[in-house]
């Protein structure tokens, strides 16, 4: 979620943003539409079906083989996003 620079009210997007990380309503999102989020007490609220998905919470040995990537500098990510718009065009 973002809330833009020029938001009229921005403390109306803080207020439903709150609203929307509250433990039992993040977890009928979730419910609702099969994906996972990042609020760990909202998983008492989940369906144990989507919770024991793998493919939506990974299991803990997956968990330990995943990695992030860092955040490149601007320069490089732009050639990257060029290049990968040249390759799909062509």
């Amino acid at each position: 979620m973002a809330i833009p620079k020029e938001a009229k009210h921005p403390e109306n997007a803080h207020l439903f943003i709150n609203y929307l990380l509250r433990p039992e309503v993040i977890a009928e999102i979730s419910n609702y539409v099969w994906y996972a989020n990042p609020n760990p007490p909202s998983r008492e609220f989940i369906d144990a079906e989507i919770l024991e998905d793998p493919g939506i919470y990974p299991t803990e040995e997956a968990q330990a083989k995943l990695y992030s990537s860092k955040m490149l500098p601007h320069k490089t990510s732009r050639a990257m996003t060029r290049a990968w718009t040249d390759f799909i065009k062509n």
